[in-house]
């Protein structure tokens, strides 16, 4: 009696593959029909892909079904190919490096580095799919041209991130730092690259996305054309890339261009950038663009005539706050925390989560991801005790990731350097000056190194401790507020520690004349904020004095210095009431908004908008669609009772 023949390598794919099909639907608890109408594909071919007698699914087909399954699409390919190599592949390079270059993104860009996690660099890095949260955005659907959302009123709509994208072809995202733009990209390149986008997102099922961080690109001499893009990323897959295939997926309507931080473009470079995607969007008409940037950096409708549909990242909700508390003390368990440390971690999550539902000012501090991860890393290290205030916030992490990181690790000079906490933020706050006078968001590490070597003569005690190269490795490792993308390049873990250094020593050095000629730059913005946070009270009044005159003798500018001065309000500690009173009443000056135009312009103030909007009672129908508009896209704690108001007055009125 002969053996039994061993089942071949197609047939054992075949069973695994509808296994983990089937274990998908059951969890999902899903019928043959649902998952043919969900993913869009023939009943011939999902049953065939459930049925461990025909023929192997394609990738195509198991990306669609590992979709809607919300399955490891990457997963199910691996095991298709591991035993059938896919001779259709063989035959189509593009189609061949299209996958290795998703599987690269994906796993190049499948973590987040969350700030404050851990005390160690090693350990700060989150899964994406942990750490993303959909945030709201902001819209005014409907909208054709800036003609008609400066005259009409506006119609806001707020939806979560995915709902706010569906059916979009070009959008425009803006948001304050540390709003979560970047990441909401990151998070549309993985989940495209994976397969695993949500149905809302359908229509960009079969694309292939380009992430371009502006501030590399615009460091070398020419933006690149889309054949250059993987090599300006520095990606090892460039030398593998097929001639054409970038023009090729783009012409095709398949690319994604993800470009992060128009606002981190110097103005001196805003030209050619602004040239260079006017050239893309002519080639390529029919693939999907998206860019980021901080909310004054484009004036509004720049691109409308483009098609950029417009979205504003809203202020974190009570409810965004909670989750983000959760998933930040669940993540720091995960970091091998000890049962001790995980049942603390526990017991602080509540607690963090009373005290800023409990403390207004600090649940006005929780709007933004940065922020809010800052709160629970401050909250961790001080066992429950919180600083109060923007600043103080800011002093209070920076003192956490310089100096106590180390000194509760017990690590003592691992680079041969020791720097206290006042020669580090020198040196940080140095390099941070000159990186805002110069435009960059990154620096030239030479140009670092220059820069500490200049400091020198006046702090022999570092000096002699080794050279500049040696001090920047050892501020790059030690204090966790620098990182180095590239060999070449360094630049800050987020832009606001760099505005928050570089406006302590422009404040230092009494540069005051230097932040007036800069407001009209909206790199300055968040410089000329925190400058009146670090100012005395003489200094906070000539900074926002300054704005407000500056602002009166320019027309065109007028709006948006007078906005920003009203702005740098809240971070002043003391303030002369003559200098509040001046800001209030020319930002009186638009309130009520007359049109969906200046209530944009509003929103820019922020909380202290609702101080200022009157009503509901003795506004006609389109002030009050104005107000509740900007009280809408403002969001918050603090529009709650505003709205509130509104509804009862309507009520009553009808």
């Amino acid at each position: 009696m002969s053996e039994p023949q061993p089942p071949s390598e197609e047939a054992v794919a075949r069973r695994v593959l509808t296994s983990m099909l089937r274990q998908g639907m059951t969890q999902k608890r899903l019928t043959v029909e649902q998952l043919v109408r969900r993913s869009g594909l023939g009943r011939t071919t999902v049953s065939q892909a459930l049925n461990d007698n025909a023929s192997i699914p394609t990738d195509r087909t198991l990306r669609e079904l590992a979709r809607v399954l919300h399955l490891d699409a990457e997963q199910l390919v691996d095991v298709r190919r591991a035993f059938v190599p896919g001779p259709a592949h063989k035959s189509d390079p593009d189609a061949e490096f299209t996958d290795r270059y998703r599987t690269y993104l994906a796993r190049r860009h499948s973590r987040l580095e969350i700030i404050g996690l851990d005390l160690s660099h090693d350990r700060s890095r989150w899964p994406l799919d942990t750490a993303y949260l959909s945030l709201e955005l902001a819209g005014a659907p409907g909208a054709s041209g800036p003609q008609e959302q400066a005259d009409s009123a506006p119609t806001v709509r707020v939806q979560r991130a995915e709902d706010s994208l569906a059916g979009l072809d070009r959008v425009l995202i803006r948001g304050l730092a540390g709003s979560g733009k970047t990441t909401l990209l990151q998070w549309l390149t993985v989940k495209t690259a994976k397969g695993q986008l949500p149905v809302q997102l359908r229509q960009l099922r079969r694309h292939v996305p380009f992430l371009l961080p502006l501030r590399t690109l615009v460091r070398r001499r020419s933006l690149p054309t889309p054949a250059e893009f993987l090599d300006h990323l520095d990606c090892p897959l460039t030398a593998a890339q097929p001639d054409g295939w970038a023009d090729r997926l783009l012409s095709s309507g398949r690319g994604m261009v993800l470009l992060d931080g128009v606002d981190e473009v110097p103005q001196d470079d805003r030209k050619r950038t602004y040239q260079w995607l006017d050239e893309l969007l002519a080639v390529y008409p029919d693939s999907f663009f998206a860019m980021t940037t901080r909310p004054t950096a484009i004036r509004e409708g720049r691109f409308a005539r483009d098609g950029f549909a417009e979205l504003t990242v809203r202020p974190m909700s009570n409810r965004d706050v909670a989750v983000f508390i959760d998933r930040w003390h669940e993540a720091a368990r995960d970091q091998d925390a000890t049962p001790e440390e995980a049942a603390q971690l526990a017991g602080l999550a509540e607690r963090l989560k009373d005290t800023v539902r409990a403390q207004s000012n600090l649940s006005q501090l929780a709007t933004t991801p940065l922020l809010c991860a800052l709160i629970c890393a401050l909250h961790r290290t001080r066992r429950g005790h919180l600083p109060r205030g923007r600043k103080a916030l800011y002093d209070a992490a920076l003192s956490m990731l310089l100096i106590r990181r180390d000194d509760e690790r017990d690590v003592v000079a691992p680079e041969g350097i020791t720097l206290d906490d006042q020669q580090s933020v020198h040196l940080l706050q140095r390099l941070a000056y000159w990186m805002i006078r110069n435009g960059q968001a990154e620096a030239d590490r030479a140009d670092a190194e220059h820069v500490i070597a200049a400091a020198f003569p006046a702090m022999p005690a570092v000096a002699e401790q080794g050279g500049a190269a040696a001090v920047l490795d050892h501020l790059i490792a030690r204090t966790g507020l620098l990182r180095q993308p590239t060999a070449e390049t360094i630049d800050f873990i987020h832009r606001t520690f760099q505005d928050y250094l570089g406006a302590k020593a422009a404040v230092e050095a009494n540069d005051f004349g230097l932040l007036r000629r800069h407001a009209e730059d909206d790199q300055w913005e968040d410089v000329l904020r925190m400058a009146v946070a670090h100012a005395r009270p003489d200094e906070a009044r000539r900074i926002i004095n300054d704005l407000v005159e500056h602002g009166d003798q320019t027309p065109r500018q007028e709006v948006r210095l007078h906005l920003l001065a009203a702005t740098c309000l809240e971070h002043a500690v003391q303030l002369d009431p003559t200098v509040r009173a001046e800001v209030v009443k020319r930002v009186g000056r638009l309130v009520p908004p007359q049109s969906w135009k200046q209530a944009t312009q509003l929103v820019d103030c922020g909380a202290m908008v609702f101080d200022l909007l009157p009503g509901p009672e003795g506004l006609n129908d389109d002030e009050r669609a104005f107000v509740v508009g900007t009280a809408l896209v403002i969001g918050g704690e603090p529009a709650i009772p505003f709205l509130k108001r509104s509804r009862s007055r309507h009520l009553a009125r009808h």
